[in-house]
């Protein structure tokens, strides 16, 4: 004889997805469902504009949210669409409808976030030159997801020359040439997807 279940027996179990690499968790004009949290891996941040062109907003690691809906005749949709880079990337679904106290601070904490990544980098487009929007952007990124090894830290991203353009708003060439001018001072060495900073402090 089968039992009827507690109601809201669901809600105590976490809803977990894993992704393989170059997987959507979630593609940008889709149905906004709730919030991600990443559990393990990496997750990159795209929006389309109109124009067809593609930005980064962001890569997302474990420990970090992702999600912006917005409203249309259609109902909620995602904003941005999110893509693993990595095999084996979990993430945990928030659902839009019932979020905890505890997830909905985090979700709070996440937008501001994300609104100061925003300025800072319109900022930088405002009063920098590409040189230094590239080398602060690699400083950033090595502050968040590198490895520290004595004076040295190793950021390993699969990142592409055109995705370091695109993330700082300059040209694959600029970057190319900033990253040979880096490398040429003995202040970096990299190859495909691996980054070593000799001391972020004299980057």
């Amino acid at each position: 004889m089968n039992q009827a279940k507690p109601s809201g027996l669901n809600r105590s179990f976490p809803c977990l997805k894993t992704l393989k690499r170059d997987e959507a968790l979630f593609l940008q004009n889709e149905e906004f469902k709730g919030y991600y949290l990443v559990k393990s891996g990496l997750i990159k941040t795209i929006r389309t504009h109109e124009s067809g062109a593609k930005a980064i907003l962001s890569f997302k690691i474990q420990g970090e949210l992702m999600g912006e809906l917005i409203e249309t005749e259609l109902g909620k949709k995602h904003s941005y669409s999110a893509i693993a880079l990595e095999d084996n990337t979990v993430v945990e679904l928030i659902p839009f409808e019932d979020p905890s106290q505890l997830k909905l601070m985090r979700i709070l904490e996440n937008l501001q976030l994300e609104i100061l990544q925003v300025r800072t980098r319109l900022e930088r487009i405002l009063f920098q030159d590409a040189e230094q929007r590239i080398k602060l952007t690699l400083k950033d990124l090595a502050l968040r997801m590198g490895r520290n090894f004595g004076k040295e830290t190793l950021l390993k991203l699969p990142m592409t020359q055109e995705d370091l353009a695109i993330l700082t708003d300059t040209s694959r060439q600029t970057v190319s040439m900033v990253l040979a001018g880096l490398k040429s001072q003995n202040k970096i060495t990299y190859s495909r997807g691996r980054i070593l900073f000799r001391n972020l402090e004299t980057l």
